[in-house]
């Protein structure tokens, strides 16, 4: 007889699990932290740039990758229409892949991008549903302060027929 072994236990909710890995793997959030701050991370127009990456610690393990890219002044006329009166300077992007091809649970990547911010600070986040992994953006001040902003800036248009 065969039996069936779940490789993915069942996961709290995944604010309950953010506070686990902020109390667990406070040098992994700070090496995401810092790396958000590089300058390696900001976007570059050359073929051969890739974004920063690092592995997370757990089963399976993953990667997040990082990456920014600067805010035109479209989008800050946008912000600044909504009330905002920070002026953002980044779009921050972070997408979590399983190196060895999975899918990458949904709850386990949201843990990940909650533990990274502060819990007032969440409502900022947008995650793009059309990506094939989870992939998540926000957009940040020059202090890497988490802005608010409409969830139009992060849908594609509609196609014409």
């Amino acid at each position: 007889m065969i039996k069936h072994i779940n490789r993915l236990a069942a996961l709290t909710s995944p604010t309950r699990h953010a506070d686990q890995l902020r109390a667990s793997c406070p040098d992994t959030l700070a090496a995401v932290t810092s790396m958000m701050r590089h300058p390696r991370s900001l976007a570059r127009p050359v073929a051969t740039w890739r974004p920063p990456s690092t592995s997370l610690p757990g089963a399976p393990p993953l990667a997040l990758t990082l990456s920014r890219m600067r805010v035109g002044d479209a989008v800050r006329d946008i912000i600044r229409d909504t009330g905002i009166s920070q002026s953002p300077a980044y779009l921050v992007t972070v997408r979590i892949t399983d190196p060895s091809g999975h899918r990458v649970p949904g709850a386990t990547a949201e843990a990940w991008v909650r533990a990274m911010l502060a819990d007032e600070q969440i409502t900022c986040v947008h995650q793009l549903t059309d990506e094939p992994t989870p992939t998540f953006c926000w957009l940040i001040d020059s202090r890497f302060t988490p802005l608010p902003s409409p969830a139009t800036l992060f849908q594609r248009p509609a196609h014409a027929a």
